[in-house]
């Protein structure tokens, strides 16, 4: 039986799509107040996977020895090079926020708080309130704000910026909470990793 550090801890899971995708690699960067783009490496013995019943379906990439991993929809699936048994293909995991950047308005809010326009409009993207929340200590009302001819995208990040607010997102397998918030107490703090020696196998 293999030790624990010889097993690999990295899975592509994907509950709407029945598969047999093995994660070859993935790369990508996630930082405070940036949308992600994690690019992920697959492996499968089918050759013509039906690559469009992937788009835009919820998926969690694990890795680590605690279940650790990001979650995102599924965008930009792509097939490699077909092996001799195995077929590679390519997938990038996004935020439900991404999704943002294609949606321009003009538009006037009229007495909200910034996290109550933002509130307004991630709904309006179908993003329910139970994948967002604020911690916000004090945002006046606004007697109006304009949106002219900016993404939705941009003019939360306008508005996040105008009064000091961060976002970044909490993953688990079953979404990405969305979180907006002006006290660095509700950043994600990192634990520790154990260290195990790995034998070369993996």
């Amino acid at each position: 039986m293999f030790a624990s550090a010889n097993a690999a801890h990295f899975a592509l899971m994907i509950p709407s799509v029945h598969n047999d995708f093995k994660v070859l690699a993935f790369d990508g960067t996630e930082t405070i107040s940036t949308l992600y783009a994690i690019q992920v490496e697959l492996v499968s013995e089918y050759p013509d996977f039906d690559l469009e019943s992937l788009l835009s379906q919820p998926a969690f990439l694990q890795f680590g020895l605690n279940g650790e991993g990001i979650h995102g929809r599924i965008e930009d699936v792509r097939v490699g090079e077909p092996g001799t048994r195995l077929t590679r293909y390519h997938l990038t995991l996004v935020p439900a926020l991404h999704y943002l950047q294609f949606s321009h308005n003009q538009r006037i809010f009229q007495h909200l708080t910034v996290p109550q326009i933002v509130a307004q409009v991630l709904q309006g993207h179908g993003i329910q309130a139970d994948a967002f929340v604020f911690h916000v200590r004090n945002s006046p009302v606004r007697e109006y704000c304009t949106q002219y001819f900016e993404s939705d995208y941009q003019l939360i990040q306008r508005l996040c910026s105008e009064e000091g607010i961060a976002w970044h997102h909490q993953h688990s397998s079953d979404g990405h909470l969305l979180v907006f918030t002006d006290d660095q107490t509700f950043f994600p703090k990192l634990g520790a990793t154990p260290y195990l020696q790995g034998s070369g196998l993996v």
